[in-house]
């Protein structure tokens, strides 16, 4: 990935955010969960070279599914500590091993088919509409951030859209890998077009339906209070 001021910008933008929001919070759950994001998107773009060949002999649609919905899952573990799926299944210092292994597998259950239905639509635009690397991850950072529950808290509290890089790294962390894995070998007659940006309400949409349907079922299970 080569670096010009955009992206180094945006970098800085990210770094400080992040810092001042962790120091004025202190080494909370979530503090922990961003740096444990932070790390894990750290060593994927380290090893991107290796982990971009990953699955080759896959189509490169089940290929960029895959490996997103992977890599979701890998991050939704980080945030068993803090913000799981549903609070009833958040992890603490007391919970015993076997407890939090069911709790990650239940919140797994509920997450990994709407990550499969996410990037799903996600290709949808891939495979039409040509994206460069850069505004690709920010814009997918972006449209998911906000589809995951952002939408309504910067709605409520737009000045805090100067941390929305915060919330971004989540989803930094689950796309770079399966961008690099399909971007090499995806059809050269792929349109620019002001409609690839239709991305964003439509990555937006899937969150919120899926959103509501895992919390319907949730509440049906008793797992999310009525």
């Amino acid at each position: 990935m080569k670096w010009g001021i955009g992206p180094g910008l945006y970098c800085l933008w990210a770094a400080g955010a992040i810092g001042l929001a962790i120091a004025l919070a202190g080494l909370t759950p979530e503090s922990v969960t961003r740096l444990l994001v932070i790390a894990f998107l750290f060593v994927q773009i380290a090893l991107r070279s290796k982990l971009a060949k990953a699955l080759p002999s896959l189509a490169p649609r089940t290929r960029f599914v895959l490996l997103g919905t992977a890599l979701a899952a890998v991050v939704e573990g980080f945030h068993m500590i803090s913000v799981p799926v549903f609070l009833s299944l958040r992890i603490g210092r007391g919970t015993p091993f076997a407890q939090g292994l069911t709790y990650y597998a239940l919140d797994l259950l509920f997450t990994v088919p709407a990550y499969l239905v996410i990037f799903s639509v996600i290709w949808f635009f891939v495979e039409r509409y040509r994206y460069a690397t850069w505004p690709y991850l920010v814009v997918m950072g972006f449209a998911q951030a906000m589809g995951d529950g952002g939408l309504f808290f910067f709605a409520n509290a737009p000045a805090m859209l100067a941390f929305v890089p915060y919330p971004m790294t989540n989803y930094h962390a689950i796309n770079v890998i399966p961008f690099l894995a399909v971007r090499d070998g995806m059809r050269p007659g792929r349109a620019a077009s002001a409609r690839a940006w239709l991305v964003v309400p439509s990555v937006i949409a899937t969150y919120l339906v899926c959103g509501a349907v895992i919390k319907a079922l949730g509440r049906r299970l008793g797992l999310e209070p009525g």
